[in-house]
């Protein structure tokens, strides 16, 4: 049996000419929070879809709690204990905001419970129990993020995965998200694997990062050295060459 709750080794992707993911080695030990950094284009939203059955992989084995899920279909996964959530936010529209974490309850992981009380119990989680009745496509941008997240708890995950919790948000509305995300870490004990391009909430909520670049891994440490090392810092502001520093 492996260590490791999410054990990815050799994956590989490409979209015709493109190698949008090239040979990469992912671990994850359960109670972890890693994060995946790069500039953009370097694959990391290509690495959830192949992680959570949205597209397959091409090469390379993809292993959630020592099972093989590389080519289980997107339900599947979730029904196995994967969840994520979107960079854009899309609610259910037509539907309310309870209605939507209602409809992530209703995989076999959810065992038969009041499932009306255990959505509002998520909303309560997530900051939305006031807003339970209003339709969803009424709900501010920072809201929406809370709903995403809310829908990915409805299923019962042991593994979450956040696409870019923060994007679109201001800074009052990311220390929130921050703060929820470090709730549901402590309290609920749910193992993550985050995207971020706000480097310093990102920097302060992982505790390991892997940074790609051009769809390989390019370096993986504990914060402190990732954002010191010589390739991530090339990736996000370039080669400096000696005219470029005159």
């Amino acid at each position: 049996m492996s260590d490791y709750l999410l054990d990815v080794k050799q994956i590989n992707k490409r979209f015709g000419g493109l190698h949008a993911v090239r040979d990469v080695n992912l671990q994850v030990r359960r109670g972890e929070i890693v994060g995946i950094l790069g500039p953009n284009g370097a694959g990391k939203t290509t690495l959830f879809n192949l992680l959570t059955g949205f597209i397959p992989p091409d090469e390379g084995t993809v292993n959630f709690q020592g099972r093989s899920i590389r080519g289980l279909k997107p339900h599947k996964i979730v029904n196995l204990g994967v969840a994520r959530t979107f960079q854009l936010c899309r609610p259910f529209v037509g539907m309310s905001v309870i209605e939507n974490v209602l409809v992530g309850s209703l995989g076999p992981r959810v065992s038969d419970v009041d499932l009306g009380a255990r959505a509002m119990h998520l909303l309560s989680e997530v900051g939305l129990a006031e807003k339970a009745d209003t339709p969803s496509e009424l709900l501010s941008y920072g809201d929406l993020r809370r709903l995403e997240i809310a829908r990915a708890l409805a299923t019962d995950p042991e593994l979450l995965l956040l696409d870019e919790p923060f994007a679109g948000l201001g800074s009052a509305e990311i220390e929130s998200i921050s703060a929820l995300i470090r709730k549901l870490h402590t309290e609920k004990n749910l193992t993550i694997l985050l995207i971020e391009h706000k480097l310093r909430e990102f920097m302060q909520l992982v505790s390991r990062v892997v940074a790609l670049d051009f769809g390989e891994v390019i370096a993986e440490g504990v914060p402190a050295e990732i954002v010191s090392h010589p390739r991530v810092i090339e990736a996000y502001i370039g080669k400096q060459t000696p005219e470029a520093l005159a």
